[in-house]
């Protein structure tokens, strides 16, 4: 690829990251559209109309309302933690991290057992807080919040120190708030609001676990219930998907142009008292450590998280494997394309429609859109090497043999919307000045060693980390994919689940945080206040 603007060489990375990008995250994706398009019988679901509206319905009320809890919640503590004086900084920066990357069936099991402690009495057997919308509605926004505070950390570290002495002197902190720091926030909340509302919209592991019916968690009854399957799973949620699909091209080309946190990262911290501290660790403790204290007493004894470590601890360290793999490979593939497209408006344009498209699919549909591509790619090696041939790569690696291949490849598909999230701001971010000389010294190789490499190398380890951590709590899509005898912790929990959130669940939920809240600690200890 070459650059638009100068006509010269811009990439140092090889022109096949492309067409791996396309085989790789687009293909799986189109797959189901030719299902449907191939079995038109499919869009007969469609005329359902009063269950369509009701899984409208529960799809928007899940949605909008974690939204509306999550969205204030996490531009309060982030404001806080950034601009108030607050103790344990680093602590709480990595509470928000920890809660960030925490899978939502682990969430929703520890409230789910915080539920089940409870006292509040039974409404003639009805109890509201452990099915149905409420629940969901609460485990989503908690979920979410970590997000929100996050982006707008962000934002708030990135603002101009000077620009906030010229304010403050004009017209105090106020005028600092009004017209520094909101356009911003603005900005940074909207952006965790839509990865709220898109988490509602695209996960079931918490509609499951609530017996909540949503689009996303239709896909999995027209697959069972319907006998267009594959196609009537489609066409039910294709509208919607179609929609936010649009809507999410529109976002990110906007956020791509304003980059909101393309600066540098100075931290202005205000004065502040000690409420401030108290404020922030309280909410802290109400998010993470109440259901974490449900799950140590729905656990009870500390021998049967020593049984659950023995029984699953492999099956854990190998999940952590595979999920580094896989943050790795996301993180590499949004690397190169980031770069290729970084001076061409068209590639520009093609990542930033597949991002969307894949940010918005419903995890269900990612998986059976890659499983329909291996069957595919089954076929085709049948047919050349015939079915009864000595050794078939194509089905050992990705069919019939416990490969952690599927499983890599639907957790990068996934997740690949978070590694480009990543960095696409940093790339941008590098000064042109800097490449140009670089290159006039010692070509791309310089570039690489003496600007590149240097700048991206902290979102490169961020993006492979972000990654990594969400894939190993995924379950939706790589369960679709998983060969006969390959298990995932994810898989072992989230079939536990539905037993009921009993002490082994919580054990479970108990060592997949820990695991994670270790790795977190080991990858961004150099974080300070």
């Amino acid at each position: 690829m070459r650059n638009e603007k100068t006509g010269g060489p811009v990439s140092f990375i090889p022109h096949s990251a492309f067409r791996i990008l396309q085989f790789f995250v687009f293909t799986p994706l189109v797959f189901p559209l030719v299902e449907l398009i191939r079995h038109p019988s499919g869009f007969r679901a469609l005329l359902e109309s009063t269950r369509i509206a009701s899984l409208l319905g529960n799809t928007l009320a899940l949605a909008i309302g974690a939204v509306f809890l999550a969205v204030p919640a996490g531009i309060v503590v982030a404001a806080l933690l950034e601009r108030g004086e607050v103790r344990g900084r680093s602590l709480l920066r990595l509470l928000i991290l920890l809660g960030a990357v925490i899978p939502l069936s682990v969430a929703a099991s520890a409230w789910q057992a915080l539920f089940g402690l409870a006292t509040l009495p039974d409404l003639g057997g009805w109890r509201p807080w452990m099915q149905g919308l409420l629940p969901a509605i609460w485990v989503h926004a908690v979920s979410g919040v970590p997000w929100v505070a996050g982006f707008v950390m962000l934002a708030l570290r990135s603002t101009d120190p000077r620009l906030e002495d010229d304010a403050r002197l004009t017209g105090g902190d106020r005028a600092v708030w009004r017209t520094v720091l909101w356009p911003r926030v603005r900005l940074a909340a909207f952006a965790g609001g839509c990865w709220v509302f898109v988490q509602a919209f695209t996960e079931v592991s918490v509609t499951d676990l609530f017996m909540v019916r949503t689009f996303a968690e239709e896909v999995y009854f027209e697959l069972v219930g319907n006998p267009a399957g594959v196609a009537a799973a489609v066409a039910v949620t294709l509208p919607v998907w179609l929609v936010a699909a649009m809507l999410a091209v529109v976002m990110l080309k906007r956020a791509a142009v304003s980059q909101v946190w393309s600066g540098g990262f100075e931290t202005v911290t205000a004065s502040g008292s000690r409420w401030v501290a108290f404020a922030v660790w309280l909410v802290a403790v109400a998010f993470v450590a109440v259901p974490l204290l449900g799950l140590a007493l729905r656990t009870g004894d500390i021998s049967l998280f020593v049984r659950v470590v023995r029984v699953h601890g492999f099956t854990l360290a190998e999940s952590v494997l595979w999920s580094a793999v896989a943050g790795f490979i996301a993180a590499w593939l949004a690397f190169a394309i980031c770069w290729q497209t970084r001076d061409s408006r068209r590639g520009s344009a093609f990542l930033l429609t597949l991002t969307a498209i894949a940010w918005v699919t419903p995890a269900p549909l990612v998986g059976l859109g890659l499983k329909s591509l291996i069957a595919v790619l089954v076929l085709c090696e049948d047919a050349v090497l015939g079915f009864d041939a000595a050794f078939s790569p194509v089905r050992s690696l990705l069919y019939d043999q416990p490969s952690p291949v599927p499983f890599v490849w639907a957790a990068v598909l996934r997740f690949f919307p978070v590694a480009v999230a990543v960095l696409w701001p940093a790339m941008r971010s590098i000064p042109r000045e800097l490449l140009n000389a670089a290159e006039l010294d010692g070509g791309r190789k310089a570039v690489w060693r003496a600007v590149a490499w240097p700048w991206l190398r902290s979102s490169f380890v961020m993006a492979s980390a972000a990654v990594g951590l969400l894939s190993l709590g995924e379950v939706v899509s790589t369960k679709l994919v998983q060969p006969p005898g390959r298990r995932s912790f994810a898989g072992d929990l989230f079939d536990a689940m539905h037993y009921g959130a009993d002490a082994t669940v919580a054990a479970m939920c108990l060592l997949q945080i820990t695991v994670m809240a270790l790795i977190i600690g080991c990858q961004f200890r150099g974080i300070r206040g």
